[in-house]
């Protein structure tokens, strides 16, 4: 059974994907290029979650 922090990361992960789909409905171009997915995956998987952790 996942521990509480671990459901809490992939949580992120989940709404983070579902951000990124639901962006590439209104741009497609956004779901085709390998490099604006893994720098969205970056910001938003990794630095907003330091900066949120800084702040509080």
């Amino acid at each position: 059974m996942p521990s509480s922090s671990q459901l809490t990361v992939a949580a992120g992960y989940v709404a983070a994907g579902a951000v990124y789909v639901a962006l590439g409905v209104w741009y497609t171009d956004f779901l085709f290029s390998f490099f604006v997915g893994l720098g969205y995956l970056l910001l938003v998987a990794w630095l907003v979650p330091l900066c949120v952790r800084r702040i509080f």
